[in-house]
């Protein structure tokens, strides 16, 4: 164990010298995990029997890329756990709101006539930022959201990304299995129990319903939690936890090919959730709704969904990334007021 200085300094040097690593930071602890190479190669993940750390995108098929597990550094931080429900935003571009209001009757439009349950849409949200501090930016981020998974992961092939999210894709030890169903959202007013809107229920029970269908098929001992209320920063979302053992021996790739992606990053029915998305989002979501995580690292693999990221696209551009999930029920505007809520969540890194 190394101090959390000696750690920022590290990362700091591999920035400015073009050279991949990822720091990250597990949720309710203190500790922060590194990971470095000592060349720009482009490592990529074959057949998850890798050890590293892996960040895939959202398109499946595209490849995954992995830092491999060997230069590692651990420390534990003890930064000041911030109040992050601030009024503190970037400006939004007088078009954006028009612009998501229309997407969202869109979608509506869309799940009516395909009779589709759900559709998760996303924008970006572009912020010049000519004061950038990678290392400043991680240090708050790790003192802000204590709940979610934090992480800033560089290679100079790919590009910086950053971000916290509140929500793990799978986590897999032997042949034993963690994932969640996590849907529904609404501003964290000081008190986490709160009533939700049948929208958001309905939303929550869609996401539980569709894992617990596909799971059952290639698991046994398959079991879940109750709905329940999490906080993640500034926000609330339902949570249901679902736990089981896999029925083969293929471990890791065949659960992420049931789990991912999961309706709520992408919709239900998800294929052609995702053929709306992937016509009419007028941008290439990236890694943004992938995935991120240790792979096969102390005999276990814990993987979370890339949510409330942001990727550096210049010097001094950044890029947030944003969603939502779409019902019958949904109400546009308040849709649009959902998306401003969810970027503060890094807004407040960059100040």
């Amino acid at each position: 164990m190394i101090p959390i200085s000696t750690l920022l300094d590290s990362i700091e040097e591999a920035y400015t010298n073009q050279l991949p690593f990822v720091a990250f930071q597990e949720p309710n602890t203190s500790l922060v995990t590194a990971y470095f190479q000592n060349n720009d190669q482009l490592h990529f993940v074959k057949d998850y029997s890798e050890q590293g750390f892996v960040f895939a995108p959202f398109e499946v098929g595209k490849p995954s890329v992995l830092i491999p597990l060997g230069n590692e550094l651990q420390a534990k931080h003890s930064f000041e756990i911030k109040n992050v429900s601030s009024g503190k935003a970037y400006q939004e571009d007088p078009k954006a709101k028009t612009n998501h209001v229309e997407f969202v009757e869109k979608a509506k439009s869309f799940l009516e006539k395909k009779s589709v349950s759900k559709v998760v849409i996303a924008r970006k949200k572009d912020i010049v930022c000519n004061s950038f501090d990678m290392r400043s930016a991680f240090e708050k981020l790790l003192g802000s959201y204590p709940s979610a998974t934090n992480y800033v992961w560089f290679h100079p092939k790919v590009g910086l990304w950053m971000g916290a999210t509140p929500e793990i894709l799978l986590k897999v030890e032997n042949q034993s299995f963690t994932t969640m169903a996590l849907a529904g959202t609404q501003v964290y007013e000081g008190v986490a129990d709160v009533k939700w809107k049948p929208k958001e229920l309905e939303e929550q029970q869609m996401v539980t319903d569709y894992v617990l269908d596909k799971l059952k098929k290639h698991t046994v001992s398959l079991q879940h939690s109750e709905v329940y209320t999490v906080k993640a920063g500034n926000l609330l979302h339902l949570r249901t936890d679902i736990q089981g053992e896999v029925s083969s021996k293929d471990g890791v790739m065949e659960l992420l090919n049931i789990v991912h992606p999961t309706p709520a990053v992408c919709g239900f029915p998800t294929e052609i959730a995702k053929e709306f998305i992937v016509e009419n989002e007028d941008f290439n979501r990236s890694y943004y709704t992938g995935f991120l995580g240790a792979l096969n690292v102390n005999s276990k693999t814990v993987l979370y969904v890339n949510l409330r990221c942001m990727e550096r696209l210049s010097s001094n551009i950044i890029r947030l990334y944003i969603g939502g999930g779409i019902t019958a029920k949904s109400v546009a505007l308040q849709e649009w007021e959902e998306t401003v809520s969810k970027c503060k969540t890094m807004e407040q890194v960059l100040f």
